[in-house]
């Protein structure tokens, strides 16, 4: 005999990976009309990402990153960007879908954010690293976490009325078939003087780069229509901090061991947060197309 679907969300917002039909939950069992089923893990997430869609056999963050960037962000030092997120959401968002969610930090904030407002949003966190997303169970069981390519969202076409992406390169392309022409998509990404302090400890030369999405957004038929920022300085008082901070970003890959040791031997570091958020939304034209092409 054949249980009833148990549905945590509508049946129309996950999709199988490998076909798109739509998942339905049958207890701890996800599966498509075509039979395509995917266990739930025991810690309860759903691990949506195929073999062919990993660049390595455990691709992003590993499981200590995980954990210093969650000791770091539970300190509330990095509270002030998400309040930036959060006060630069419009409306009330009934779906949305965060992309490179890591542990969970903005996500959660961000559910809370809405629930104050009265809005019960029903939000899919993703991430490619199944460490982080097994540490962002823990934050908020109801939040559906997945682990999968951001690339290929598996949620269902035209379903997300909020797409947000912090500090993650973004694929524009996997965006297009999961937004509709209301849905904003809101991008965090660093300033020139983004931990300017730390870079000037760890490196002989620092480059005050900026990076803007807002080019290869319109290439791919998004406009920008908002930008906010926030710049401020944080105070590390430890050198506990000071490692986690280091290991939650990609300096962490590119620093030499005796750079981190003359980092580590600080016991408290002054830092500056230089933040840009970016808010958009299909352009017009790609609007206007797409209502052609379906005619």
């Amino acid at each position: 005999m054949t249980s009833l679907p148990t549905m945590s969300l509508p049946a129309s917002l996950l999709v199988c990976p490998v076909c798109s039909n739509t998942l339905e939950q049958y207890d701890k069992r996800w599966q498509c009309s075509n039979n395509h089923s995917f266990d739930e893990a025991r810690q309860g997430y759903l691990n949506l990402l195929l073999a062919q869609h990993k660049n390595s056999k455990a691709p992003g963050d590993d499981l200590a990153m995980a954990d210093a960037r969650a000791r770091l962000l539970d300190s509330g030092v990095y509270e002030p960007v998400s309040n930036l997120l959060n006060s630069n959401v419009q409306g009330l968002p009934q779906r949305i879908l965060d992309i490179g969610c890591g542990e969970g930090y903005y996500t959660a904030r961000l559910k809370q954010h809405l629930a104050n407002q009265g809005c019960a949003a029903q939000i899919v966190g993703l991430d490619i690293s199944k460490d982080t997303i097994r540490r962002a169970v823990r934050r908020d069981r109801d939040i559906q976490w997945i682990v999968a390519s951001g690339a290929r969202p598996p949620v269902a076409n035209h379903s997300m009325d909020l797409v947000i992406s912090l500090f993650t390169p973004l694929m524009p392309q996997g965006l297009e078939g999961i937004i509709h022409s209301d849905t904003d998509i809101i991008l965090v990404n660093t300033g020139p003087q983004h931990l300017i302090e730390l870079r000037h400890i760890i490196y002989d030369e620092v480059r005050l780069d900026t990076f803007s999405p807002i080019a290869k957004m319109a290439a791919a038929g998004f406009e920008c229509v908002g930008e906010d920022a926030v710049q401020q300085t944080i105070h590390l008082t430890s050198s506990q901090h000071i490692g986690d901070l280091l290991m939650m970003t990609p300096h962490h890959w590119r620093v030499t061991q005796a750079a981190r040791e003359r980092l580590l031997a600080h016991t408290k570091l002054d830092v500056s947060i230089d933040v840009v958020l970016h808010r958009f939304r299909l352009s017009k034209n790609k609007i206007a197309i797409a209502g052609t092409e379906s005619k």
